[in-house]
């Protein structure tokens, strides 16, 4: 499980819903950096109503992720492996949506946090965990803060929604690794793309994080000539146009930002030290993303923040064996529903860059 599971389990049942009053199907169409995939293509496996095509980085996954997704035989569901990074893959996926005759003679959908559903269902949980806190009624003028582990900022952009709704937060720490794109936005406006890094956390191998278009859209008043003139050229960065300028943020956005956000980037041996201290104190084993998240309350905000502080986690350990063996230093045991997939059969596709053209050959 992942926190992804909670809002697509949500979305394919309101989306059946949906195409069965009115007796059509829906193509999605996904790529992943590791969780979205697994919990996607679970959540509508064997749906009468949807076909999924989703798009995973080979190589840029753990192997128990790959395998949620290419052990899945059911006839709706598609997986493409891609040599391409995660970045790579959500640009050929925007292209693709932006065709709308195409969009609309096949009905395509996403289902990744750049539908806006997912966000605004992943808004209860931040509501739930405030009750755990203070309980019920809510105690207005109590301040509680939020440590998210951040990629595309979807999961964070849910925080920032339920703020403005009315749920008493303080501050949402966006932690991330080495793909800095969030952090770098926050602390100092720099929204350029980054080169893509392979880490120990490899759903938030990220430099494009979409989710930050919505977060400024709100930040600047809902000022959309505002954000069209920053993301054009964010996108010329997208799609990796040669002479695609740097980006860099208004200082008076930036303060707006900081108003709500605080942020830093967590390095992977820094990840590997919160795994393992959490594991001897507390008898937890936190995924490598938790920990990110973790070791940002704990070590880097910690002295600042006077509120209670609740980090959100991301996936279960499992996903990450070897890398949990490595931080704790012994073997983890699997749970015997995840060594069951090593026994099953695979099924995906290859989409291999084999020429310039790759992204049309791609579509």
């Amino acid at each position: 499980m992942a926190f992804k599971d909670i809002g697509l389990q949500v979305f394919n049942q309101l989306l059946e819903y949906i195409l069965k009053k009115q007796n059509k199907r829906a193509n999605i169409v996904v790529e992943t950096s590791g969780d979205t995939g697994p919990a996607a293509v679970t959540a509508v496996k064997g749906s009468s109503f949807v076909n999924i095509f989703c798009l995973y980085p080979y190589k840029r996954v753990s192997p128990m992720q790959e395998l949620q997704m290419t052990t899945i035989q059911d006839d709706n569901v598609s997986i493409y492996r891609t040599e391409g990074t995660s970045d790579e893959q959500a640009s050929v996926l925007k292209e693709l949506f932006s065709n709308n005759e195409f969009s609309s003679k096949y009905n395509l959908c996403s289902i990744n946090s750049i539908n806006w559903f997912r966000v605004a269902s992943q808004c209860s949980y931040y509501v739930w965990s405030y009750l755990q806190v203070y309980g019920t009624p809510l105690s207005i003028g109590k301040l509680v803060n939020f440590s998210v582990p951040s990629g595309a900022l979807g999961n964070a952009a849910g925080g920032f929604i339920a703020k403005r709704m009315g749920l008493p937060i303080g501050k949402i720490i966006c932690a991330t690794n080495a793909n800095d794109i969030v952090h770098r936005t926050i602390s100092q406006g720099d929204l350029s793309m980054g080169t893509n890094l392979q880490t120990l956390s490899p759903a938030m191998d990220i430099q494009y994080a979409y989710n930050l278009e919505r977060v400024l859209y709100y930040i600047c008043n809902e000022n959309s000539s505002i954000i069209k003139d920053i993301m054009t050229n964010v996108e010329k960065q997208f799609k990796y146009e040669s002479n695609a300028p740097k980006v860099q943020l208004d200082s008076i956005i930036v303060n707006r930002l900081q108003e709500t956000f605080l942020s830093c980037s967590v390095s992977d041996d820094s990840t590997l030290k919160m795994i393992n201290e959490f594991y001897i104190n507390y008898q937890v084993v936190l995924c490598p993303h938790s920990a990110i998240g973790v070791y940002a309350s704990q070590y880097v905000f910690k002295h600042i923040l006077t509120d209670p502080t609740i980090n959100v986690l991301t996936a279960h350990p499992a996903k990450f064996e070897q890398i949990i063996n490595q931080a704790i230093g012994k073997q983890y045991e699997l749970p015997n529903q995840v060594k069951e997939l090593y026994t099953k059969p695979q099924r995906f596709n290859w989409l291999h860059k084999s020429s310039e053209n790759w992204r049309d050959e791609w579509i």
